[in-house]
């Protein structure tokens, strides 16, 4: 251990800490703004200065190695004057009127010293106002005035992208924003622009964070000190009272999360423990207090849905389930709580038997990812999965568990963002990206009519060589693959859970079950699929009101509002944590099921129905063009879908960044068939057609299309197609 002083007293320190370090653990406070503690400390703020004795100079903390026998004084005279003048350079180019004014404490009741400074430069009208790194450290440093000439930016707020406003007159240029982008997040979408007093942060050539392909995960808002970067949905919602832990239940991750709370609602949602993506930072709090949510029990009554009471409601539902006995289905999501899906399947077994089926695609057992036992310097293969959108914080814990001593090929038609960071892009014919892998991975020379050239699938191989081999795929879009015992499978799921329910099993696929002529009653637990016929009696527990006809709605509580556990892609057991209480009249998903099983007669001596293992087919299927059907559909699974609904459907930031209700094609496509960006196009099948949105992007190979998954609209696998243009 390393002895030093600080401030008079004797410290213990450890090898490779800095001055900072050491002082934020034995809690003496030192200045800072462009530090944070997941980035590399570089002084850029000078405020952390102190003094060493010994010394010629103050030097900053935050670069400052411990050293034996070190004496440290954090906070004098002199150093609080050179953190004033800082300061004072900073707030000159920062609206400070409301920062120094003497007559603050009392600006919030009577605002009496409004005329002095713009509103649009008031802390009072900042939405960052008392949670302000600025307006800490001004107080602290006793800053009453600032002796230069006051530069305003005058830039319009940019409020053209999703999620989040921008406001760089209140910019500070710490530059936490870009390094947090460039290196926590590897997305290197933020840096500096132009030198001096034009200094600016921003996107290369002024794109908008759309077109630049930014992730959205938030990590640039969370790190700002000042208002410059607000989440919009909260911007105005008023104070954080209490924090909750918890864990996000959007995706299989199951990333630990911050909730802050206020006046009994969710605010927003913030990294805990774990890096999240723009699902957890900006999906929750708008999802839980949706409008169209749902949070009083339904029935339908001579043609119209009434409200009714919880006990008229289980009561219906419990005469429905005797009725129907051996008859009735059950489809529940694989996005429901650890609980919730134990009772789930205690309820099947009277009345459902082997009639209980999920969304999940399941074929060979889920295997927890290990990420402690990944060998550095490996090779990661991935296939028809956009690690970058689907799973970034996946892709985050790979890259710090190998320091980055990664390398990855991709073999994808589609040049998602996963193309982006690949050392090696084998771009196929659409369908023979397993194809690829096959020759990729064979000690014999394959014939090869993928798309890809022989030299680059050779240069590709003699990447392999020696090398831990992983391979990264999204069964959905890929199906069961088969490879050498050499390498390692690392299948992902979008959906939360994957693994208790493939170890469990289920009775019959999602087709199966809905086909099956013999159920005359269905119970919808968080999901709403396509219907291919009628049913005596639907009873649906979820959120929202699906498209289709229905007797009864069970309002669910969301996950936020419950307490229980989920499992996640790791086989981690993860807590939820209720931060709220059920809105409305809603209730938990297990309370809902465990008292319609006081209600209805079940006999407890039934046995256990042996649930298999159920293949459901993959979506990538081998495309054979034709004259009548000359173009590939790609179908991909949307990993943006929460019960069965896509988040675009209820949240417009979601439907601006994942574009998934349209239909992806290449330019040269549509600039043939006259299709313009945004116009209405009929897709046709052999066995259906739909209408969708064009949206032309050069990601689609030539003559092909891509949509994501939408079993609602039938678009449920890859096949061949022709498209007509629907004049206005």
């Amino acid at each position: 251990m390393i002895k030093l002083t600080i401030n008079g007293n004797q410290i213990q320190a450890r090898k490779g800490e800095t001055v900072l370090d050491v002082c934020q653990r034995e809690d003496i406070y030192i200045p800072t703004l462009c530090y944070q503690k997941e980035l590399e400390p570089y002084g850029g703020c000078r405020l952390c200065l102190v003094e060493v004795k010994g010394w010629s100079r103050p030097v900053t903390a935050c670069t400052l190695p411990v050293k034996d026998g070190m004496v440290i004084e954090t906070n004098t005279a002199f150093l609080n004057k050179l953190r004033r003048f800082t300061l004072q350079l900073i707030l000159s180019e920062h609206p400070h009127g409301c920062l120094i004014c003497d007559k603050q404490k009392d600006c919030a009741q009577y605002q009496g010293c409004i005329q002095k400074s713009a509103i649009v430069f008031g802390c009072k009208f900042c939405a960052q106002n008392n949670n302000c790194e600025l307006q800490r450290l001004v107080e602290y440093l006793g800053v009453k005035e600032i002796p230069f000439t006051f530069h305003y930016r005058n830039l319009g707020v940019e409020r053209f992208d999703p999620f989040f406003d921008r406001d760089y007159n209140i910019c500070i240029l710490c530059g936490r924003c870009v390094r947090v982008c460039q290196d926590v997040r590897g997305a290197g979408i933020l840096d500096f622009h132009h030198r001096g007093p034009l200094t600016l942060v921003g996107t290369a050539f002024n794109q908008t964070h759309i077109e630049a392909n930014c992730q959205f995960c938030g990590a640039c808002v969370d790190a700002c000190p000042t208002g410059a970067l607000k989440q919009r949905y909260s911007k105005w919602t008023g104070p954080v009272e209490k924090v909750i832990e918890t864990t996000c239940a959007l995706c299989s991750i199951g990333c630990a999360i911050n909730l802050n709370v206020g006046n009994n609602q969710i605010l927003s949602s913030i990294p805990g423990r774990d890096k999240i993506c723009v699902r957890g930072r900006f999906g929750i709090a708008p999802l839980v207090h949706h409008p169209k949510r749902i949070t009083s029990p339904m029935l339908k009554k001579d043609g119209r849905f009434v409200t009714i009471s919880w006990e008229e409601a289980l009561n219906f539902a419990s005469a429905k389930f005797t009725e129907h006995k051996g008859k009735v289905g059950i489809v529940f999501s694989p996005q429901l709580s650890g609980e919730t899906i134990d009772a789930v399947y205690v309820l099947a077994r009277s009345l459902a038997g082997n009639n209980i089926t999920t969304s999940l695609n399941l074929g060979e057992t889920f295997r927890p990812i290990n990420f402690k036992k990944l060998a550095r310097g490996s090779i990661f293969i991935i296939i028809n999965t956009d690690m970058v959108s689907d799973f970034s914080p996946v892709l985050l814990k790979l890259k710090r568990q190998l320091k980055n001593e990664i390398k990855f090929i991709v073999i994808d038609a589609i040049k998602s963002k996963s193309t982006a960071l690949a050392d090696f892009w084998l771009k196929p014919n659409p369908a023979k990206e397993t194809d690829v892998l096959k020759i990729l991975l064979a000690q014999k020379k394959m014939r090869n009519n993928t798309g890809v050239s022989d030299q680059e699938i050779e240069a590709a191989k003699n990447q392999l060589s020696g090398k831990k081999i992983y391979l990264l795929y999204n069964r959905t879009n890929v199906g069961t693959l088969r490879v050498p015992k050499s390498v390692q499978l690392i299948p992902l799921s979008s959906h939360i859970n994957a693994l208790k329910i493939s170890n469990i099993g289920v009775g019959c696929s999602l087709e199966d079950l809905l086909n099956n002529k013999n159920i005359d009653c269905l119970y919808l637990i968080g999901l709403a699929p396509k219907l291919n016929r009628g049913y005596k009696t639907i009873i649906v527990q979820d959120y929202f009101m699906p498209t289709f006809d229905f007797d009864l709605f069970l309002p669910a509580a969301t996950f936020v509002e419950t307490d229980g556990t989920l499992i996640n892609i790791e086989g981690k057991t993860k807590p939820l944590q209720r931060a709220i209480g059920p809105l409305g009249n809603s209730k938990p998903d297990d309370w809902i099921i465990n008292e319609i099983r006081k209600t209805v007669k079940i006999d407890t001596k039934t046995a256990k129905p042996r649930y298999k293992m159920k293949t459901i087919r993959g979506i990538l299927k081998e495309v054979t063009t034709s004259k009548e059907y000359p173009l590939n559909l790609i179908v991909r699974e949307n990993c943006y879908m929460y019960r069965g609904f896509p988040l675009s459907q209820f949240m417009k930031g979601f439907e601006r960044l994942r574009q998934d209700a349209c239909v992806w094609l290449n330019p040269e496509l549509a600039k043939k068939m006259k299709i313009d960006n945004s116009g209405k196009i009929m897709i046709v099948g052999k066995n259906f057609n739909i209408k969708m949105r064009a949206l032309i992007s050069d990601v689609v190979p030539e003559q092909s299309l891509l949509v994501f998954y939408q079993p609602a609209m039938g678009v449920v696998t890859s096949q061949p197609v022709r498209i007509e243009r629907i004049k206005k």
